[in-house]
């Protein structure tokens, strides 16, 4: 258990090894796994697997380098004497005593010893267990707070551990809301009672969020937006995203597509108020993390892209940290690959859609299209076609069809920078 009120001060050395609730302990916990001879207690635990696990949920926010301990042997150097110190490491700045360091890092490093460190002294299976942590976005930034829920949830998929949460955030709530791992309990006073009550609907979380103290727009506002041309383009990018981020990365919670319409993006924009068009839909307003795609509709590489595709990636390429994919093949369904049509739709042998052709049959082309010459069709349903294909296609499959490596891993790293 961790309560809300918690510190890790310097503590004098102690063979019995018990964490309390407050943080009292962790100090001597640390110091017995590093100095101790005792086999029974590896300093790698805490030097390589605790580091590895603070490094990642710091992120971009710290890039600790080893964990030590230190005893003040002299009352002159500002310490209590005979009590020891914990110390982070970091490059350009070396050994930093744990003193002089925020009340977040504090946090983090006493939720890891009761998730990693305890259960070795008490010789439990962490499956045993259940964690019960207070209010841990105390003194926490949201991106930081975020990327603990992440590691939080991860272990416990890996160690089927339970850890119930308190918490007063709505980043919490963001984070778990979407989340097939997690339950929300909406316990409230009314002076006298208390009532919970478990939250699984929309209005049920608008209902928390307004007892948090936070506006529905802290919430429900994702973290940037991937403007798509219509349904079907979503199901593909969904995908994608999933299978090159490992399925870590997960609509609704890390982003959210959203459509502009096809030939409506005429009358679109992205810039920042003070330039845009009172004539034009400005979609910069709605959300300044962006990621544009849209179809190249181009039937040979020296053909131009269409006006009003120039004008919005000229645009987005004037927003910091903004991305637009216009497709290098005509559009987005050039992009499966022939092996995967062959399964959706039981083809003997179906050839990968080549770059600039029509994939679907089109009245005012005088070109057949890869439905008609290939798959032997007048026409397809587009949400049908994506909604199959996306169940047989992988990273490996996906990797040779023109650009859409590169693309990936660029959107795959806007997503992830978004939730710094």
């Amino acid at each position: 258990m961790l309560l809300a009120d918690r510190d890790v001060t310097t503590e004098l050395s102690d063979v019995n090894l018990e964490l309390d609730p407050g943080g009292k302990g962790a100090t001597n916990i640390v110091r017995r796994f590093i100095t101790t001879a005792n086999e029974e207690f590896p300093r790698e635990l805490i030097q390589q697997d605790l580091l590895s696990s603070l490094n990642e949920i710091f992120g971009r926010d710290g890039r600790f380098s080893e964990i030590q301990v230190k005893v003040h042997d002299d009352q002159k150097a500002g310490g209590l004497e005979n009590h020891w110190e914990i110390y982070l490491g970091e490059k350009r700045k070396g050994l930093i005593p744990l003193s002089k360091s925020g009340s977040g890092l504090k946090t983090i490093l006493l939720v890891l010893l009761n998730l990693l460190v305890v259960p070795r002294i008490e010789n439990v299976t962490k499956s045993e267990y259940v964690f019960a942590f207070e209010e841990l976005e105390n003194n926490l930034h949201p991106a930081l707070l975020r990327r603990l829920f992440q590691y939080l949830e991860a272990y416990v998929l890996q160690k089927r551990a339970t850890i119930f949460l308190t918490t007063h955030s709505s980043t919490a709530l963001d984070f778990f809301g979407m989340s097939e791992n997690a339950q929300i309990i909406h316990v409230v006073h009314d002076g006298k009672t208390a009532s919970a009550t478990s939250v699984a609907a929309h209005f049920g979380y608008l209902e928390v969020v307004s007892t948090l103290g936070a506006r529905p727009s802290d919430l429900l506002q994702a973290n940037g937006i991937i403007w798509v041309e219509g349904p079907s383009d979503r199901i593909y990018l969904n995908h994608w995203i999933q299978i090159c981020s490992d399925g870590e990365l997960q609509e609704g919670r890390d982003y959210q597509c959203a459509f502009y319409g096809g030939s409506l993006l005429a009358r679109t924009q992205f810039k920042p108020p003070e330039e845009a068009d009172t004539d034009f839909v400005n979609l910069f307003r709605v959300n300044q993390n962006i990621v544009v795609v849209c179809d190249g509709d181009r039937l040979t590489k020296s053909a131009p892209f269409k006006e009003r595709v120039k004008r919005i990636r000229a645009e987005v390429q004037k927003i910091p940290d903004a991305h637009i994919w216009i497709t290098c093949a005509t559009e987005i369904e050039n992009y499966i690959p022939g092996t995967v049509l062959e399964k959706v739709y039981g083809l003997s042998s179906a050839s990968d859609p080549e770059q600039f052709e029509n994939f679907f049959p089109r009245k005012r082309s005088q070109r057949k299209s890869y439905v008609e010459t290939k798959m032997n069709r007048n026409d397809v349903d587009k949400m049908s076609l994506a909604a199959m294909s996306v169940r047989h296609m992988n990273k490996d499959a996906m990797a040779r069809r023109f650009d859409w490596e590169n693309q990936m891993r660029i959107i795959v790293d806007r997503i992830n920078s978004w939730k710094e």
